[in-house]
């Protein structure tokens, strides 16, 4: 064998066994879930279509912190990325926060999600992040200890949200509302101890993190719609050979379409098919003089606010696309 073939072949086994590039990412979401399950599968698409150069390493369950713990670690590079639970998106995309605050069902959002993608990217880009893609995660609603049928019942009560929930954490007082921010990991014993009387909490976490198990009624009053995302540092995103980028968004878009779909199912499983009432939970039906007195409430709270949440264009911009949305469903 010449030596010109000789390093050719060396250079042939070097390339061949070169180590993959591992992405690591965070979730909140716990093992074992149906969102861990679609998240693995969105591993699995990235590394066939990469042929192994490229591997996904998730850490389950809040294990690296919430959203926002998270997001530091992926500064200090301890981590890449963050399938986020909508809290990081909303930080860092006001598009975003006007969708939760706007948005009144997952077919709403998903609209303006599709419709404001680029606008979308290019906010999470000033923060250091590439966006891959967003999905509806569900409807916030209550589960609490006593039923809640009007606003001044729902104003007695104290609530957990998720503290590093800012929209929340800002709207709901504006409404009179009492809640309690905290870390995930701790809600269910702060109901315990009854330093909470309920969660606001999508459907599917409820679910999840056995808050729908603890308590005894649930409402059908949506008080808002809750989107997430996944996210990748610039920098990791950078370091993915070109020919590859393509295919880990391709593979990135098919999760998005698949959390759509899974999230229809379990909103339908949990609260038409009488999954929660099979837990024991009574559903409480929103009359449509509660409905009145909400969106009366919510509407205050938002011009007392002004642009507290969200700068006025993006708050326009959104408020004009579900008017769009809405006029042409029918009536």
């Amino acid at each position: 064998m010449t030596r010109a073939l000789v390093v050719v072949a060396l250079l042939s086994s070097l390339t061949a066994h070169a180590d993959p590039q591992v992405l690591r990412i965070a979730a909140i979401a716990p093992e074992g879930t149906a969102w861990a399950r679609e998240l693995k599968a969105f591993g699995r698409d990235v590394n066939a279509q990469s042929k192994d150069a490229l591997q996904v390493k998730w850490y389950w369950g809040g294990i690296a912190g919430d959203d926002i713990v998270a997001v530091d670690r992926i500064r200090k590079d301890q981590l890449d990325g963050l399938g986020s639970g909508g809290m990081l998106c909303e930080r860092l995309s006001p598009i975003m926060r006007a969708t939760h605050m706007l948005s009144e069902s997952r077919e709403e959002a998903y609209f303006v999600l599709n419709r404001l993608h680029k606008e979308i990217s290019d906010e999470v880009k000033k923060g250091g992040f590439v966006y891959l893609g967003g999905a509806g995660l569900g409807p916030d609603i209550l589960f609490t200890r006593e039923p809640v049928r009007s606003m001044d019942e729902l104003r007695k009560y104290k609530v957990w949200t998720w503290d590093s929930d800012d929209v929340a954490r800002i709207i709901y007082p504006a409404l009179g509302m009492q809640i309690v921010g905290l870390p995930v990991s701790d809600a269910y014993k702060a109901y315990e101890d009854r330093r909470t009387d309920g969660f606001v909490a999508l459907p599917a976490a409820a679910l999840a993190f056995q808050w729908s198990a603890q308590s005894r009624y649930v409402s059908d009053l949506r008080l808002g719609f809750v989107t997430g995302c996944i996210v990748l540092a610039q920098r990791a995103f950078d370091q993915i050979p070109a020919e590859q980028r393509e295919n880990f968004r391709a593979a990135a878009a098919k999760l998005q379409l698949r959390f759509e779909d899974l999230g229809r199912q379990q909103d339908e499983a949990l609260m038409s098919g009488g999954l929660f009432m099979k837990q024991g939970l009574k559903t409480v039906p929103a009359t449509a003089e509660f409905r009145r007195q909400y969106e009366k409430a919510i509407r205050e709270a938002r011009l007392k606010l002004g642009e507290t949440l969200v700068p006025k264009p993006e708050l326009e911009k959104v408020s004009q696309l579900l008017d769009e949305y809405r006029a042409q469903q029918p009536r």
